[in-house]
C-alpha cells in the first residue's frame, strides 16, 4: 500500500515540475493544470499503471486546481477522502479497481457452472453477480465478499429488495481470509495486480476438483483450461481454470 501511495505521488509531482519548467502555474493556471494531467497521465501509462489508478492521475491536477478556485471549505476534502475509501479502497490497498460485471459475463458463468455449485465471489462489491446467480441458479450456493463499505451496504439493499434469497450470501470482509476450501468454484473479477495471488491461494486452499474463473484477467504462469468469449469492450472473456490436482 505504501509503495502504491509513494509511486502516484511521485508521478504527480514529477508531472508538475516538468510543466512547472515550461508554464508558470500562478501566472497561466489553467493551461497548468491541464498539461499537468496530460503529463501524469502519460507517465502512468508509461508505468503501466491500469484502469482506474491512471485514469485518476490525469483528473487530480485539474480537481485541485477547481477546488483552490471554488475556495471549497476543510470538511468538503475530508467527505471527499472518506467517500472514496469507502468506495475504492481496494485501489489503494490492493490495486484492485471497483470493477462492475457486465450481465453478458454473469450470465455466461451462470451458463457453465456445474450443478449445485458452491461459488465465492472476490470483491462482490454492489452484488450484482452473487444476485443474479443464486437467481438464474436456485441449484448452487453462491457468497461474495466485500471489504469497501458503501458497495457493500448497497448489496445489502439489494439482497433485501431481492426478497433475501436464501442461496445468496455476502459478507463484509477481506477474501483473503475467508476459508476459501468451502467452494469449488472461485469467482474473480479484480485486476492484473493480484490474479498471481489468487492463483497461489487457489492451489493452497481449495480442494481437488475446484475451478477458478477470472472475467479478463489472466494468470502469468498458467494456461487457462477454457474460455468462454464475451462480446464487452473491456470484458473480452472469462478465463476458467481447473485445480491441477483435480480428476479429468
Amino acid at each position: 500500500m505504501l509503495a502504491a501511495l509513494l509511486r502516484a505521488l511521485l508521478i504527480q509531482l514529477a508531472a508538475a515540475l516538468l510543466v512547472f519548467y515550461f508554464v508558470a502555474p500562478l501566472a497561466q493556471p489553467v493551461l497548468w493544470s491541464v498539461l499537468q494531467a496530460a503529463v501524469a497521465l502519460l507517465l502512468a501509462s508509461l508505468l503501466r499503471q491500469r484502469g482506474m489508478a491512471r485514469w485518476l492521475h490525469g483528473v487530480a491536477g485539474p480537481l485541485v486546481l477547481a477546488a483552490l478556485w471554488l475556495a471549497l471549505p476543510p470538511w468538503v476534502y475530508l467527505l471527499a477522502f472518506v467517500l472514496t475509501y469507502a468506495v475504492s479502497r481496494n485501489a489503494i490497498t490492493e490495486r484492485v479497481p471497483l470493477y462492475l460485471s457486465s450481465r453478458e459475463s454473469t450470465e455466461a458463468l451462470a451458463a457453465w457452472l456445474p450443478p449445485g455449485a458452491r461459488v465465492l465471489d472476490l470483491g462482490s462489491g454492489d452484488g450484482r453477480v452473487v444476485l443474479a446467480l443464486a437467481r438464474l441458479r436456485p441449484d448452487i450456493e453462491v457468497a461474495g465478499v466485500e471489504n469497501a463499505m458503501l458497495p457493500w451496504l448497497w448489496s445489502r439493499c439489494r439482497h433485501q429488495l431481492a426478497g433475501r434469497p436464501a442461496n445468496a450470501r455476502l459478507y463484509y470482509g477481506n477474501f483473503w481470509q475467508q476459508d476459501w476450501g468451502q467452494y469449488n468454484v472461485i469467482h474473480a473479477f479484480l485486476s492484473p495486480a493480484p490474479m498471481d495471488k489468487v492463483w497461489q491461494y487457489f492451489l493452497n486452499k481449495c480442494h481437488t476438483n475446484s475451478w477458478l474463473v477470472s472475467n479478463t484477467f489472466t494468470i502469468n504462469t498458467e494456461e487457462p483450461a477454457q474460455r468462454l468469449p464475451l462480446g464487452g469492450i473491456l470484458q473480452k472473456e472469462l478465463l476458467i481454470w481447473r485445480h491441477p490436482h483435480g480428476t479429468s
